[in-house]
């Protein structure tokens, strides 16, 4: 054997959640998975041993919803999070700070601004970003992923101005005077971010940018996250990644969502074929398209029940019922996975009824489709996604970073509409993936593992207590249900005979610890195909 960790708490998470204490590696692949005493008879002169000396073994994290594509900018971008930041006048000095050392013209790109943190709302103006870095295009990237905030320079070169008008899919925000005043919501948003981003690659080189997606492989693999989604690639980041790809600076897998032209664009030419699948390797993986039905701003499109009977449907949507049944008939007709983006339970509604019209055109035993996030269903919506074989792709983390906000809502909305239920879609029989949505939420697994388990936020209050999982079933979300929702389960999300050897060692067990201390547990070392790729 190439390879034996042995004398551990071995946590398979195979379908019977077996445990047991040592695994062999060969070629990549696990040979053996059993007893130390057992495994010990596999071993020879050129076997490397580990000895693990009772700490806790698992397969590597599988993060099926994350924007990877995005934070692989991040450490040569300027950091404007909320918190730590917490004024507007904080997060305008850390811009100019970045200008001063910019060459003149070069793009310079923010990032995890919540201006609904900020006191009273404030958001960065064009004028503010302006005296800021006046000889720079500046765009900062809300928080949420949904808007960013533009100067003037950044603005004249996406062709935005006083008589533009507001795009199918966003909306550019305006002063008193009628001029954009920098805010750019949903798809107006798309023309900065495909110039940034283009910048961010043109300015790097290709193989400066292929180092910067090696590095974030690395801040992931140091969290034990062996496998990733990009939940939208643009026709841009696609290339960014073949280029790491094929420069060998992808020391872990990435599955490719499609999109559109632009971040929020319909993905017509992915519904159609035209794009491929986005498979390109063993590294690059494709096969799914990805689409949004509902918006961050203004509002997600939800039902709010009224207490004596009736239903009001509120928000925005992204496409009419026919238009969403078109995009995702075409795609799943041409064997292609359909991920829609649903936020409130009237884009779930017309989620499920387009996946049931793809159903009636073309019938397939397992269509795995995906709805991301489904943070406010109804019982009777769980039911039917379970009956159609559909994946919920859900955040955990949320309910650290806004879990009481999020019930509150679901109050207001009234009904049985629940805030990221993810006890009742688990009784519902839903097959539940956890991811993060980095950089909307934290990164980290362990983190997100905690706040499911004990229901508690970033400031210590519980938020649906009644909604929590068990650890077992938490790391099961994360692993075996995830690794299910990007179509891997036959390579990674459990540890059994013939699987790749992507693995974790952990200081302590998460389901043995009390919960309240998940979070402080360390991923010891992290492989990808039996090479270690990560030592604390």
């Amino acid at each position: 054997m190439d390879l034996v960790l042995t004398g551990g708490n071995v946590l398979t998470m195979d379908g019977r959640n077996s445990r047991t204490e040592a695994i062999a590696v060969r070629d990549g692949r696990l040979r053996a998975v059993g007893a130390s005493a057992e495994i010990a008879k596999l071993t020879g002169p050129d076997t490397r041993v580990v000895r693990l000396n009772g700490r806790t073994l698992m397969p590597g994290f599988v993060d099926p919803h994350n924007h990877f594509s995005l934070t692989t900018f991040q450490p040569v971008s300027v950091d404007c999070s909320v918190p730590p930041h917490g004024s507007v006048n904080s997060i305008l000095d850390a811009i100019a700070n970045a200008a001063k050392d910019a060459p003149r013209g070069r793009w310079l790109w923010g990032w995890g601004f919540r201006g609904r943190m900020m006191p009273d709302g404030a958001r960065l103006t064009r004028g503010q970003l302006d005296e800021a870095a006046p000889d720079n295009p500046v765009s900062v990237m809300d928080g949420s992923v949904h808007a960013c905030y533009a100067n003037s320079a950044a603005l004249g070169i996406a062709g935005i101005d006083r008589h533009t008008p507001d795009p199918s899919h966003g909306q550019i925000l305006h002063d008193d005077r009628g001029e954009p005043d920098g805010t750019l919501w949903e798809g107006a948003m798309d023309p900065v971010y495909n110039l940034s981003m283009r910048n961010f690659i043109d300015y790097y080189g290709d193989d400066g940018a292929a180092e910067l997606v090696r590095q974030n492989c690395l801040r992931h693999l140091a969290s034990g996250i062996t496998s990733v989604g990009d939940a939208l690639v643009t026709t841009t980041a696609a290339g960014l990644y073949r280029a790491a790809e094929s420069r060998g600076k992808l020391p872990m897998t990435v599955h490719q969502m499609l999109g559109g032209q632009g971040f929020f664009a319909a993905p017509e030419e992915a519904s159609r074929g035209e794009l491929g699948d986005g498979n390109v390797s063993d590294r690059l993986r494709g096969g799914t398209m990805k689409m949004f039905m509902d918006p961050v701003f203004p509002s997600a499109a939800l039902i709010r029940f009224h207490p004596h009977g009736g239903e009001e449907r509120i928000g925005e949507r992204y496409y009419t019922q026919d238009e969403a049944d078109t995009l995702t008939v075409n795609a799943h007709g041409r064997g292609l996975q359909v991920a829609i983006h649903c936020l409130g339970t009237w884009a779930i509604e017309q989620a499920l009824n387009s996946f049931e019209a793809a159903l009636r055109d073309r019938r397939v035993e397992e269509p795995r489709f995906r709805i991301e996030h489904y943070g406010f269903p109804t019982p009777p919506q769980m039911r039917r996604a379970a009956s159609l074989g559909v994946v919920p792709v859900v955040q955990p983390p949320f309910v650290y970073t806004g879990g009481d906000s999020a019930v509150q809502r679901a109050a207001e909305l009234g009904g049985e509409v629940g805030a990221h239920p993810f006890r009742s879609m688990l009784d519902a029989g839903l097959m539940v993936a956890a991811s993060s949505d980095c950089p909307c939420a934290p990164l980290e697994p362990l983190l997100g593992l905690y706040s499911i388990v004990t229901r508690r936020t970033r400031d210590g209050e519980h938020a649906g207590p009644d909604e929590a999982v068990t650890p077992e079933e938490g790391l099961r979300m994360y692993t075996a249900n995830a690794a299910y929702a990007m179509s891997r389960e036959s390579e990674v999300g459990s540890l059994e005979v013939g699987k790749r050897a992507d693995l974790l060692v952990l200081s302590h067990d998460p389901t043995s610890v009390a919960a309240e201390y998940i979070q402080e547990i360390y991923v010891d070392q992290t492989w990808v195909d039996g090479e270690l790729v990560y030592e604390r």
